[in-house]
């Protein structure tokens, strides 16, 4: 029997064990396969042979009678020692290593073999599909492939047969899960029960709740009352038990101030038609004689026979948030001339409930009707998705702050569909009185008009950079024409001057390529040519240009091997030499500049770290956006015109990449992207 090292071959014979194959009754699909290679290969007999520790089983035999031999005197056992190799054994007389082999010297009187390893996904060779003759014999190959592509549908077959059996001890073990989550339900129905029938459990689990919770009989009567409630209304416990839904004390109104009759009350609405009341606002008072504003829940109570047997409320004390609502509402009708001249957008939002008032216009704006009701999530959900997350971000900070902000993003109109661009602005503002109470309010405009003429400007500069290119070119052509002469005529000071114009035609065309890339981009024109490369020939060639170009900063890579990407070569060189020629354009001479190569989490990531001025917080989740400039004393004397880092993120993310910063003020950036690895 061939040698065989320890690890790999208990690797191996695992591998075997999991498709659970051996010992298991013929099949017609493995049977077909042996009968098809013994035509093909014009042999009496053809095997699928699977190699276990001490034997080498036959799953499917044609032309034999045994069920499984010895490992010592397999031919099979030394087929998968190579197992992307066909082991053809053209005469098993004349080869030493079976010319005494039982099954040569006695039946089955093996002369020919030829065995297909049968390597499964994970490299492992779990037997071979052979073909066995009793004469010498030469395979052509053509029978050769067709015992490769054989051997091949053998593994299918045994992943086919590996998955359904994977496939059917889930199915047991959802069973079991299925059982034991019935279980577990009937069970937590009884907890249930019991917590429906336990008022002091129930009185601990609702006193911690936020909002007043009362629950009435089926005519009204409270029988219990939450912490909350009893807070609300300033009254004790034993009091509130006493009273009914509809008592005096309570002076139900209408918001208009009107009487609100017993029978409109929502817990009433609930026990009589057994269904939920929601959002139900109206006036009471307290113990006290205070007016109170209410937003009331009620739902009906049943018992197991479905029979209503009380109703459930839970209510919020919203006298302040409403009370300001009407102060805005007051406020916005002073100013609504002014608004409607300047044709904008309003809104204002309570920080305590999240409710959100916008006017007519901001609906509008937005796609929606003026009588339809538009909440904040709404709104959120007409911004475009590719500014969504950063308008919710923006936003946030700013209530977190209590800072102003402006942003601008498009919208896309909910009802008629329609693409709009808005500026919004936005701040939180304080009760002076009360600090806790606070409001959002805003306006939106609406610079559609704007961003089509942003449009126009850019289609502009990419007719404009086209028409550059063809007198640049001929100036460099001259420039190269009258560089060649001046060398042969040595002409230094010529030398010099055409060396100086060339640096300023490549500055020039670096600038029209920027115009150029913005332009494609805006309509959508550039395009990928993809190619399978290496990401560390890539830095290496990037390393090569940075050390013959670049003397002012002292620039480091650290590149890992085997990183191969399938990408757009050129558009990812340029990505990286933007992010180098930023962190030498901002960050002081002599100063190192560090880039990383590397796998993390499964994707190719490539990092430049700078030790220049950073980039504050607010001014990070912009510096990609297209003519995006920081507006700082140090940028000031820095040239460029926003577009490089934008075009950079246009690139990445059509290669389905990510792309990002992280920097701290004085101490540096890190500019870093992504990109899906090709296995």
């Amino acid at each position: 029997m061939p040698e065989k090292t320890d690890t790999n071959e208990q690797q191996r014979l695992q591998s075997l064990q999991s498709y659970h194959i051996l010992d298991t009754a013929a099949e017609k699909d493995f049977d077909d396969i042996t009968e098809l290679a013994s035509a093909i290969c014009e042999t009496p007999i053809s095997l699928i042979s699977l190699v276990d520790e001490n034997r080498q089983w036959f799953k499917s035999r044609h032309g034999l009678d045994a069920l499984e031999t010895e490992r010592c005197h397999s031919f099979c056992a030394h087929a998968i020692l190579q197992p992307k190799e066909l082991m053809e054994i053209n005469d098993a007389k004349l080869d030493f290593r079976f010319s005494e082999n039982p099954l040569v010297t006695g039946s089955p009187n093996i002369r020919f073999y030829a065995g297909m390893p049968l390597v499964d996904p994970d490299g492992q060779a779990l037997g071979s599909l052979c073909v066995i003759d009793e004469k010498p014999k030469t395979l052509t190959e053509v029978q050769k492939n067709a015992l490769r592509i054989l051997a091949n549908q053998v593994i299918d077959k045994l992943l086919l047969r590996k998955n359904a059996y994977d496939l059917e001890q889930a199915n047991q073990k959802l069973t079991e899960a299925n059982r034991e989550l019935s279980e577990t339900e009937a069970e937590l129905k009884r907890s249930n029960t019991n917590l429906h029938n336990s008022k002091v459990r129930l009185q601990t689990i609702l006193d911690i709740i936020g909002e007043g919770i009362g629950i009435t009989d089926e005519v009204g009567n409270i029988v219990y009352t939450n912490k909350r409630n009893r807070e609300i209304f300033k009254i004790e416990e034993g009091h509130m038990l006493s009273l009914q839904n509809g008592s005096s004390l309570w002076d139900n109104r209408r918001l208009d101030g009107s009487l609100l009759p017993r029978e409109e009350h929502p817990v009433s609405i609930a026990v009589r038609t057994g269904k939920p009341v929601l959002n139900f606002e109206f006036l009471v008072r307290d113990r006290d004689g205070k007016r109170l504003y209410l937003r009331m829940n009620a739902a009906p109570i049943t018992d197991e026979n479905g029979k209503v047997t009380g109703a459930v409320a839970n209510f919020a004390d919203i006298t302040q948030s409403y009370l300001l609502q009407q102060q805005l509402k007051e406020r916005e009708e002073s100013l609504r001339m002014a608004i409607t001249s300047a044709n904008l957008g309003t809104w204002h939002m309570n920080t305590l409930d999240k409710f959100f008032t916008p006017s007519t216009r901001l609906k509008e704006l937005f796609g929606y009707h003026e009588d339809e009701e538009m909440t904040y999530h709404e709104a959120i959900a007409q911004i475009d998705a590719s500014h969504r997350e950063k308008v919710m971000t923006t936003v946030s900070d700013a209530m977190m702050s209590s800072q102003s902000y402006q942003v601008e993003f498009p919208v896309i109109g909910f009802r008629d569909r329609k693409l709009r661009w808005v500026h919004a602005t936005g701040k939180l503002y304080k009760n002076p009185s009360d600090p806790s109470i606070s409001h959002f309010s805003g306006t939106i405009a609406d610079i559609t008009e704007r961003k089509l003429d942003e449009q126009r400007r850019s289609d502009f500069v990419g007719m404009v950079s086209h028409e550059l290119r063809n007198p640049l070119t001929a100036i460099n052509g001259y420039t190269y024409i009258l560089n060649k002469r001046a060398s042969k005529e040595e002409d230094a000071f010529t030398c010099n001057i055409s060396a100086k114009i060339s640096v300023q035609i490549k500055r020039m065309e670096a600038l029209i390529n920027g115009f150029l890339d913005v332009a494609r981009l805006g309509e959508g024109k550039i395009q990928l040519n993809e190619t399978q490369f290496e990401l560390s020939e890539l830095l290496k060639f990037t390393e090569e240009e940075c050390l013959a170009n670049i003397t002012s900063h002292e620039i480091n890579f650290d590149i890992s091997n085997e990183i191969t990407l399938l990408a757009d070569r050129e558009k990812i060189e340029q990505v990286i030499t933007n992010f180098i020629n930023n962190a030498v354009k901002y960050s002081p001479r002599n100063t190192e500049i560090k880039v990383v190569g590397a796998i993390r989490d499964g994707v190719a990531c490539v990092s430049v770290r700078d030790h220049g001025m950073g980039i504050s917080p607010q001014d990070q989740p912009f510096v990609f956006d297209r003519y995006y400039r920081v507006d700082s004393e140090e940028m000031k004397n820095k040239k460029g015109f926003g577009m490089g880092l934008y075009i950079c993120r246009e690139i990445i993310e059509r290669h389905n990449g990510e792309i990002g910063v992280e920097s701290t003020i004085g101490e540096g950036s890190t500019f870093w992207f992504t990109l899906p690895v090709n296995k």
